[in-house]
């Protein structure tokens, strides 16, 4: 968990020190001051820059908001990898989650009967043999599909204590998305929002995670990955 914690503080930083220079450039009379053939030159930020750079911003808030899901996910993963936890000794929540996960590669008119005897087969030795379970990075597969709610149905899933409000974050996956995609232009993005409302949704975003790394925290302290530990309500 360090490591997200680690990863998660750096982002912010890089997030500040990026609209910390949005906010400067924001002021009226402030002009750019360069040199050309010796001689100093001063030229006002356009409005286009400005809200191009506005735009961008969604695409940093986006970032650092699957980053840090993913990243604590993976911790909760790690630390189940690391206590050497069976699929009989997990919490019912990742049971189901882990047994979703295995059976995910059956799709409807993609198997035989041979392949299935073979996986049931092999499903009932790892439980025999008290395996340890392995969670898998590849499945995550969020695309850009992250927001509050999304993450309150995998804090469900898991177990972990759901974070409230981050009513906002649906604002910055759809923005963000309409970007990635081509959808919209820099511009027709950035022009309805001002530096102002950047900085009241980085607040947003910044205190929503700070509440989902300390919930996967305690979640991964108290071992709530195992069936011998309550998980914390939902």
């Amino acid at each position: 968990m360090d490591n997200t914690i680690l990863n998660f503080e750096k982002r912010k930083v890089e997030i500040n020190i990026y609209l910390d220079y949005l906010v400067l450039l924001d002021k009226d009379g402030v002009e750019l001051k360069y040199k050309e053939f010796q001689e100093t030159k001063y030229t006002p930020v356009s409005s286009e820059f400005l809200t191009t750079l506005t735009a961008n911003s969604f695409l940093l808030l986006y970032n650092v908001i699957e980053s840090t899901i993913r990243n604590s996910i993976i911790a909760i993963y790690y630390n189940i990898k690391e206590e050497g936890v069976t699929f009989t000794e997990l919490s019912d929540n990742l049971k189901k989650l882990w047994t979703k996960f295995e059976t995910d590669r059956f799709k409807e008119g993609n198997f035989r009967i041979e392949t299935i005897r073979e996986f049931v087969l092999e499903f009932a030795n790892k439980i025999a043999k008290e395996e340890v379970v392995m969670f898998s990075e590849e499945w995550m597969d969020f695309s850009g599909n992250l927001d509050a709610n999304e993450i309150r149905g995998l804090a469900e899933k898991i177990g972990f204590l759901k974070s409230p409000d981050g009513r906002n974050l649906v604002k910055i996956k759809d923005k963000r998305n309409r970007l990635a995609h081509g959808e919209h232009t820099f511009y027709d993005v950035g022009k309805d929002f001002s530096v102002r409302d950047i900085v009241d949704l980085k607040n947003e975003v910044f205190d929503y995670l700070d509440d989902v790394v300390r919930n996967v925290g305690q979640y991964i302290q108290n071992k709530s990955f195992k069936s011998t530990v309550s998980s914390p309500p939902g």
